[in-house]
């Protein structure tokens, strides 16, 4: 048999929770990772921007010569920057080229930290746009030697604003800037999962409150459903005969059978629903032929089997019962295939219709009818042996022989209050017991 469910809502809810702040807590973190990031480029090329100003301001003059600028001007320009070479809090030049539009290098300020081909290689790699206009300065973010660097292409003006040149730069970003974007990151991260779980656990008194109302309507929708299928199976065993104990006999015998063929926990409740309603389409019989005390002509039992039919139609409204009509629907088939509705055979046979098949004649042949007699168990027995292959899955009937004599005795000798209370017991094990763990 399967398990039962080994997690409560509750359970259930603490992990979604859990789960949600954890992925929101990532992508929070990584929102300030990337800000983060983003603010340590945006500081470090302010900084980076400002040299490079200072440049374009001192060359504008050199740039105003007609044709290819002055490559010694510009060459000491450059030295004489390197002279005093800028430091700021955030980092350092730590490569500078000067090109014209068309890409000729003129100038360029190595050997300031930073191997020459890789400074070369970092800038090939990162495309910057050369600058064509006053305004378009750009600048990325990268890690060039291991090192957090803002590489910059940013344009030289003349004195009339043109753009003859451009600059090539790589700026280093000190260890302290970048310790503390790190710390401002941690910061962020810490802040953000903080908050998440904060909320996560404010939330939950809420949700668990909301929880414990929705699980008790819950359990009566669950019990007045079951009362309602109960009741109504009932009635109609009464109408169809004096007592309505048949129904709770042939529920046991079922569920015990299915039990012995391990069927899961689930399709033995759709066969105790589908045990107690199976003759529900007999209300759409009309009271002569139901209660007519002797043999049905062929024509009233043609109409007898349209119950089946009408259980169908009745079973089919309702979305909990729906999973009904594998015992509604064909709990008088045959296993060769003779019986109805539907003419089905063999295999093709819900496994919930044969195993009822079996409970429902087996009780009926045993119990006392206004119209006969109860057989004896062997003789209940061997019509049963009898009807294998052709009325009976023979599986299912050899797995009844097991269990059969014991049933017959607990229930079959006229303790209706046995059988009511173990069926009670057998809804509660099935239907509330299961829905008491997963609903805590």
């Amino acid at each position: 048999m399967s398990q039962r469910p080994n997690k409560t809502i509750h359970r259930v809810l603490i992990i979604r929770l859990a789960m949600t702040a954890i992925l929101v807590s990532l992508l929070v973190g990584s929102l300030a990772i990337f800000y983060a990031k983003d603010q340590v480029s945006e500081i470090a090329a302010e900084r980076a921007l400002q040299g490079a100003m200072n440049i374009s301001i001192l060359a504008a003059n050199i740039l105003d010569e007609p044709g290819l600028p002055r490559r010694q001007e510009m060459q000491a320009l450059l030295d004489k920057y390197l002279s005093y070479r800028p430091r700021y809090a955030s980092g350092r030049y730590v490569f500078v080229a000067i090109k014209t539009i068309d890409g000729t290098e003129i100038a360029r300020l190595a050997g300031l930290g930073m191997d020459f081909e890789q400074a070369v290689a970092a800038l090939h790699e990162a495309e910057l746009p050369v600058p064509r206009t006053s305004d378009q300065v750009s600048h990325v973010l990268a890690k060039v030697e291991d090192r957090f660097c803002v590489l910059l292409s940013v344009p030289l003006l003349d004195t009339n604003n043109a753009v003859p040149a451009y600059i090539e730069a790589i700026f280093a970003v000190s260890e302290t800037a970048v310790g503390k974007a790190q710390a401002r990151r941690l910061r962020a991260i810490g802040i953000s999962v903080g908050i998440v779980v904060l909320t996560a656990l404010l939330l939950y008194p809420t949700i668990v409150q909301l929880l414990n109302r929705v699980t008790a309507m819950s359990r009566e929708l669950l019990n007045a459903n079951l009362e309602s299928i109960q009741l109504l199976g009932s009635a109609i065993a009464k109408r169809d005969s004096d007592t309505d104990i048949h129904n709770y006999r042939v529920s046991i015998y079922a569920v015990r059978l299915a039990e012995s063929l391990d069927l899961t926990r689930t399709e033995i409740r759709r066969l105790i629903k589908g045990a107690f309603l199976h003759d529900v389409g007999k209300l759409g019989v009309r009271d002569n032929i139901l209660l007519k005390p002797g043999p049905l002509s062929e024509d009233e039992f043609e109409e007898m089997k349209t119950h089946v039919e009408h259980g169908m139609e009745i079973v089919a409204r309702s979305s909990w019962l729906q999973d009904t009509a594998e015992v509604v629907g064909h709990h008088h088939q045959k296993f060769d295939g003779s019986g109805y509705y539907g003419g089905k055979a063999g295999k093709d046979i819900p496994l919930n219709a044969r195993i009822f098949a079996i409970a429902d004649v087996f009780d009926a042949l045993t119990s006392k009818r206004p119209y006969k007699e109860p057989m004896t168990f062997d003789k209940a027995m061997s019509i049963l042996e009898e009807g294998k292959g052709s009325h009976f899955d023979p599986e299912v009937v050899q797995a009844f022989r097991q269990i059969a004599l014991t049933l017959f005795e607990t229930y079959g000798r006229g303790d209706d209050e046995r059988a009511r209370r173990d069926l009670e017991n057998i809804v509660d094990e099935y239907f509330r017991k299961d829905a008491a763990l997963l609903l805590g």
